[in-house]
């Protein structure tokens, strides 16, 4: 792991002495008796950091490594202490609040469905030791959020702003205008809390973009980067041998499955479209006898929040066997035994392939296949002689 940090000349509120900074043994004690987990040291870095009061930290690490754990190790050392995190998904946000709830930290998700005023009271008198919510709701002009940062209980609480996926500002504040606002978060408190960012696929031009969007200054700031690889998944390219409308190159998902052998292993297909998505969940659906058929799902954003916490519930139990998803399934999704994650065509970007095929064998325990399909049309058959 490669990391750096300098202290900042800043004396505020968020920056506690040195001295009351616990140990790496402490965090790891405490970590193991509440949150029932056990720290890497990279992840102790980045909770020390957090408790020092350094403006900014900076967190990159593989898929599935466990950067949500950091977001949660401060709050054990700040017992009156809050944790914002910015989330791109409202399931995610969900079920980041469901997972505390397992460890008896008392989280909410703020969405514009829950944005009331009895919900913003509490949050003001600290009901709440985590504030999950996505960035629409946290922008809004004249919102409770706004309101929140000018109450000095709250705003003196906060231990970080954490923008979760942060490459999301990159690539989707085109059609998601206040991602690039975000940066008007230091305006809005009157003495700002340190930002972090956390994401497995930040290139360096994506990053650049993020720390320009947050207001983000190497000479106040804490970085942790670590490597990327998941070296549990085996990567594979697969020419499509039918025509990609056939779907029949998808096949082998389900193994010929009849009633009463083992179920196949679960899988994920991401599409870029989702009216394709759904052509290639009917045809795997029609391999499957009727009473079975519904073991195979859509999951996209024209579901229902709802809908989608209840399949990839269904999922995790293996009550159905594989998702037809958009990126609505791309990012921090933690079902940890998919087996397969499939690419339907080329992308855009490999930084969203590699989100996606992220989703494979969270468990590290575990060893799991991604594959990309490409049409033929796109090889270089000379190239394949080399």
């Amino acid at each position: 792991m490669d990391s750096s940090a300098t202290q900042p000349s800043v004396d505020n509120h968020h920056q506690p002495s040195i001295s009351s900074i616990p140990s790496d043994d402490e965090i790891r004690t405490k970590a193991m008796a509440l949150l029932g987990k056990r720290p890497c040291q990279w992840q102790l870095n980045v909770c020390k950091a957090s408790l020092t009061g350094f403006q900014d930290i900076i967190s990159i690490s593989a898929t599935g490594t466990g950067k949500t754990l950091t977001f949660w190790l401060p709050l054990l050392f700040r017992p009156q202490g809050i944790q914002i995190v910015v989330t791109p998904l409202n399931i995610l946000g969900q079920q980041n609040v469901d997972t505390l709830a397992k460890a008896e930290v008392k989280g909410i998700f703020i969405s514009s469905k829950t944005a009331t005023r009895k919900n913003f009271e509490a949050i003001a008198s600290l009901q709440y030791r985590v504030v999950v919510v996505n960035p629409e709701v946290l922008m809004r002009t004249e919102g409770g959020f706004q309101t929140l940062f000018k109450n000095h209980l709250f705003a003196d609480a906060i231990i970080s702003i954490i923008i979760d996926e942060a490459h999301c500002i990159s690539q989707w504040g085109s059609f998601r205008p206040e991602y690039r606002r975000l940066g008007d978060l230091r305006h809005l408190q009157r003495s700002p809390a340190p930002i972090m960012i956390t994401s497995a696929t930040l290139t360096p031009d994506a990053l650049t973009d993020v720390k320009k969007t947050l207001a983000v200054h190497d000479e106040k700031l804490f970085v942790s980067q670590c490597s990327i690889d998941r070296p549990n998944i085996n990567l594979a390219f697969r020419p499509m041998l039918n025509s990609r409308s056939s779907f029949f190159d998808l096949k082998f998902l389900l193994r010929d499955w009849q009633p009463g052998q083992p179920p196949p292993p679960k899988f994920i297909v991401f599409f870029d479209s989702i009216p394709e998505s759904v052509q290639a969940g009917h045809y795997l659906r029609s391999l499957l006898p009727p009473d079975y058929r519904d073991k195979v799902k859509w999951f996209n954003s024209e579901m229902s929040d709802r809908f989608k916490a209840q399949e990839t519930s269904r999922l995790t139990t293996y009550e159905i066997w594989g998702l037809m998803a958009t990126d609505s399934f791309g990012m921090g999704m933690d079902v940890p035994d998919i087996m397969v994650v499939v690419q339907w065509g080329a992308i855009c970007t490999i930084s969203t392939l590699w989100q996606r095929f992220g989703r494979c064998v969270r468990d590290p325990n575990l060893e799991g296949t991604a594959v990309l399909f490409g049409e033929k049309d796109h090889l270089d058959p000379e190239r394949q002689k080399k």
